[in-house]
């Protein structure tokens, strides 16, 4: 610092530090980051000031700015913005410095009104590139969610003005520490911290061991996230952008409070399906839940050991965007419905290929797997098996023999037949044979293939669900894991098997319907059946009531809808109400639906069609199609599964691109 202090700095002007520098965080290879700050005109001579900097051998980024310049970066850059919030002074006109600094914080303090989501943004960018610092086995202390950058961004929230500045300097000082002693051993500056580093650390820093390290480092990640997530919340309300006061149920005792979801007035506490509404909720509208309502769920009693169908499909939604889970382990609550996550929480895997920790590899595989949902016939068994694939890890038995026992737990509880409960029971204790086998075997030998088939029992749905859940979980595990070699054998060993297969026959339903409109409900399950009557009405009808869609079947022109209702309690529930809101035509229409992911096929002279479920989807799929003669729909895992079969020949081509144009992007 005096060879700081002691530098030729030109008259008039100021020498501030920012970034770690300013912040007195330095690690032994930081750079030093220097502004040389002029007023307005002036243009200094410089090479005086940096060249004995040049010369001592240290890294230095600096740059030679007027404090309007300095001002102006406020909405420019949102990184520089946060380094020069922090500068302080060190050679020069202190005046000159004292000014800038006022003017940067009054500049700083009118545009994140502006800018408040771009920084939010930068932000997200940069969490989903440098990953978490809790779940990542490599984790960035600098970049990672959770790390020191995060700390900064509260800084400057608080310097808004925007919120309190939480108390984290134990959790600093954790990571500081940590990161002088990986640029010390790796002597290079270095914010990753990897394993052949951290076992050298955690002696230097008289832990145990790496283990013991990365669980330290996993608490003050975690609260740093929890401060910033509050922060942020407390900043938007603040700043003014929510909507107050504007309230919208979403399922029964769950609603949608000004863009964060939390529960009734009067929510029935006794409920303990409540838990998995309100996560399903959450996934489906991407909003958060409020802390309050989070404490109040854990006030729920225990989940029933067999759950009721509709708290299984609520479970089934909650994993088709499955960052819902993080925010149900981080409020303890997530062991409710899958108690063996206990035992992969935060645990280190013994493969140096994984980037993430077991449990967040098992969520970043049931995302990639979520993603490709419509491919498979049973989306609903694929999300399952890749949510358990690795949770048999660390018993010390094979952990794909576990997994299936607690799959096969799991499945029972959520009320699947038996033929289902073998399939994902399978699903997990195969997960690794097609990556063996093109690894260590010849593709297109007929003793590979009896092996694969072996492992499938022969099932083609089997076989499909296993092909999506081995690429996912390849590419979950880290870069270079999915490469060209495993996927050229495993398309040639799944193509193989699916010839050998014989594909089921889709099958005309069975539909009763003794009456024009009838309605009746089973526990919290509505079938509407219907003859003669246009689908369309009883679809505008179950739209505006907001009840979700989960079966249909048309033969002729016998129709039978099942439905659950989501904003009324059964109590509530009134037959004659819905036949008489359908005679009475005040709702004419379904809403258009926004396109997502689609996949049409054909089974032989039966269309298929696989989509996201939502509201309209199958109302505008019927006002597209040729005249059926039979039809079914199910909701497996939130993707929507058509089979239709037509009064008369059709032309192929054009119902593709027709379907593909409603449902699809067009």
């Amino acid at each position: 610092m005096k060879l700081l202090s002691d530098l030729p700095v030109p008259p008039g002007c100021a020498l501030v530090a920012t970034g770690s520098l300013a912040r007195r965080e330095m690690a032994p290879h930081s750079d030093l980051d220097l502004l040389l700050l002029h007023p307005e005109g002036e243009q200094p001579d410089v090479d005086k000031l940096w060249y004995p900097l040049w010369n001592s051998g240290f890294r230095v980024d600096h740059a030679v700015r007027t404090p309007a310049e300095c001002a102006g970066m406020m909405s420019a850059d949102s990184t520089a913005a946060l380094a020069l919030l922090e500068m302080r002074h060190l050679a020069g006109d202190a005046e000159l410095s004292a000014r800038t600094r006022e003017l940067v914080l009054r500049e700083w303090r009118v545009e994140i009104h502006r800018n408040f989501n771009a920084l939010v943004d930068t932000a997200i960018a940069r969490w989903r590139r440098f990953g978490s610092v809790v779940t990542m086995t490599h984790p960035d202390l600098k970049n990672g969610r959770g790390g020191l950058r995060d700390l900064a961004l509260l800084r400057a929230l608080a310097l808004a003005q925007l919120c309190d500045e939480p108390p984290l300097a134990a959790e600093r000082r954790l990571l500081l520490d940590v990161r002088a002693h990986l640029h010390t051993l790796a002597r290079r500056r270095r914010d990753v911290l990897d394993p052949e580093f951290a076992a050298d650390i955690a002696t230097a820093m008289g832990l145990r061991d790496r283990h013991e390290l990365a669980a330290q480092l996993a608490v003050a990640a975690r609260r740093i996230d929890a401060a910033v997530t509050t922060a942020l919340a407390t900043a938007r309300a603040a700043l003014g952008s929510r909507v107050r006061g504007e309230r919208r149920p979403l399922d029964v005792d769950v609603v949608d409070a000004g863009g964060e979801i939390t529960l009734s007035r009067r929510p029935d506490l006794g409920d303990p399906a409540l838990l998995l509404r309100v996560a399903a909720a959450s996934a489906r509208t991407r909003l958060p839940v409020t802390e309050h309502t989070w404490a109040r769920l854990r006030e729920l009693p225990a989940l029933p050991e067999i759950l009721p169908a509709a708290a299984a499909e609520d479970f089934f939604e909650l994993l088709t965007h499955p960052e819902v889970i993080n925010d149900l382990d981080a409020h303890g609550l997530w062991t409710r419905v899958v108690p063996d996550w206990d035992r992969i929480r935060g645990r280190m895997p013994r493969e140096r290929t994984h980037i993430h920790t077991i449990d967040q590899h098992s969520i970043v595989t049931v995302a990639h797997c979520a993603a490709a949902g419509v491919s498979v016939a049973r989306p609903d068994l694929l999300l399952l098996g890749a949510l358990f694939h690795d949770i048999g890890k660390g018993t010390g038995r094979p952990h794909e023999q576990v997994g299936a026992e607690a799959v096969a737990r799991l499945a029972a509880r959520l009320g699947l037949h038996l033929p289902d409960r073998s399939r994902v029971q399978t699903l997990v204790a195969e997960h690794t044979t097609i990556a063996r086998l093109a690894a260590r075997r010849d593709p297109t030998s007929d003793t590979t293939l009896d092996l694969l088939l072996d492992a499938v029992h022969y099932d083609r749905d089997t076989l499909d669900l296993l092909v999506v859940l081995t690429e996912a979980d390849a590419k979950a595990t880290g870069p270079g894991v999915w490469n060209s070699r495993l996927e050229s054998s495993l398309r040639t060993l799944a193509r193989r098997a699916r010839h050998a297969l014989v594909e089921a026959e889709p099958l005309r339903p069975h539909v009763h319907a003794p009456a024009e409109l009838s309605v009746r409900r089973v526990d919290d399950l509505v079938t509407i059946s219907a003859r003669g009557q246009d689908p369309q009405g009883v679809l505008a009808v179950l739209a505006a009531k907001a009840w979700k869609l989960l079966a249909v079947r048309i033969s002729g022109e016998h129709a039978e809808y099942d439905a659950r209702p989501t904003v009324e309690t059964p109590g509530e529930f009134d037959a004659a109400a819905f036949i008489q809101a359908h005679k009475s035509g005040v709702h004419p229409s379904v809403p258009a639906p926004g396109p997502a992911p689609t996949w049409v096929s054909w089974r032989g002279q039966v269309l298929e069609v696989r989509t996201t479920v939502r509201v309209g989807a199958l109302a505008v799929l019927l006002r597209t199609l040729p005249a059926v003669a039979w039809l079914t729909m199910t909701t497996p895992g939130a993707t929507m599964i058509v089979q239709a079969a037509f009064t008369g020949p059709v032309d192929r081509r054009k119902v593709d691109r027709d379907v593909t144009r409603v449902l699809g992007n067009g």
